[in-house]
């Protein structure tokens, strides 16, 4: 059993019906169009002061691997914090770092806020189950026909899902990639936000532990050179999956490198100033080949799609081991709720740069 003081599945739940209701200006609660794999009902909230479609998002999303603990509570305990504050005109104090009221007003006012902090539900109850198993990773498909339950939901996205980068076909395997890409109604669930609000413009997925800030790609090297050397081009096929080779890198515009770059130094340093946990900021190759993974997909369709919005999409590793005791909890809360505030300044303030640029 993981460490006492942690949301069950229903508590998390709670919170965001809880929210819905207190805060009901601000706060809307979103059903999901699919339950999960065992019938649960999905929910995410958008944090916003006015109902407008058009205005830029930020989605926070959680809770995908099972025994990653802590990191459903972190979302549940940011939208909190974030309604209580706007509501009451007041900042927001993580340990060393502050935002006053104003910079609260100008989040909630400009932008979505989006979180969806249990993406797995059904992992969590089995992994807080005493007859379950702590440290269960993926959801909980039976994956009928084969010798092994459950499916990874950070490798079931449509990005290079089929290369088998940081992925298996065998069902036991703890990064069983499943029957096919978004085969899972978990991960369909994410693929809705992203296009029911097509004006997201950043993301992050809180996933645990390492003290990382992780940015695409995932499946190769990144290089701006070369733009036809991209995920999209089948000669490459099977080139893939090898940093540091001189063979193949992954496209991506050096404007956009920039960006993640500075901008996950801009989540560090929040993170930092709470209490002196410096995170490192990388590209996730850098941790290990992947494919399939949320924020690679985010990120990867407007390549795919030019009239989709470019999604600036990270993975948050957050603390040092999946399940601290929960006086640990919160202070890894704290830090990157402080992360989470800092992100969302940033695509706030370059979406009201985009807006009033001449022309």
């Amino acid at each position: 059993m993981p460490p006492a003081g942690y949301l069950t599945a229903a508590g998390v739940e709670s919170v965001l019906e809880h929210l819905a209701n207190t805060y009901s200006p601000i706060c809307q609660l979103i059903v999901l169009p699919e339950q999960s794999y065992e019938g649960r009902t999905m929910r995410a909230v958008k944090i916003a002061s006015r109902a407008d479609g058009d205005k830029p998002g930020v989605l926070f999303i959680g809770g995908v691997h099972a025994r990653e603990i802590v990191n459903p509570d972190l979302l549940v305990a940011f939208a909190l914090n974030l309604c209580q504050a706007y509501t009451s005109g007041t900042g927001l104090t993580f340990g060393g770092r502050s935002y006053d009221s104003s910079t609260v007003r100008m989040l909630v006012d400009t932008l979505n806020i989006l979180i969806l902090p249990l993406v797995n539900p059904d992992g969590r109850v089995y992994v807080q189950s005493p007859t379950g198993d702590a440290f269960w990773r993926k959801n909980r498909n039976t994956n009928p026909g084969v010798p092994c339950q459950g499916i990874d939901l950070n490798r079931n996205y449509d990005y290079l899902w089929s290369s088998g980068i940081g992925t298996s076909a065998a069902s036991c395997s703890d990064v069983f990639r499943g029957s096919n890409a978004f085969s899972e109604p978990e991960t369909r669930n994410v693929r809705h936000l992203l296009d029911d609000y097509p004006n997201i413009m950043g993301m992050i997925d809180v996933h645990s532990f390492l003290e990382l800030v992780l940015y695409p790609w995932g499946d190769d090297d990144n290089q701006s050179t070369d733009p036809t050397m991209n995920f999209t081009n089948s000669a490459y096929d099977g080139m893939r999956g090898k940093p540091g080779d001189s063979i193949y890198r992954e496209y991506m515009p050096q404007t956009d490198e920039d960006w993640f770059a500075t901008t996950g130094e801009r989540i560090k340093d929040a993170i930092a100033a709470v209490r002196g946990r410096v995170y490192r900021v990388e590209p996730s190759i850098n941790l290990y080949p992947t494919s399939g993974t949320s924020k690679d997909y985010a990120y990867s369709r407007h390549f795919v799609d030019a009239t989709n919005r470019k999604v600036f999409a990270y993975t948050v590793e957050t603390g040092t081991e999946f399940q601290p005791p929960y006086s640990e909890a919160l202070k890894i809360m704290s830090e990157v709720s402080s992360g989470l505030v800092e992100f969302s300044v940033v695509v706030a303030r370059e979406q009201s740069r985009v807006a009033d640029a001449p022309g």
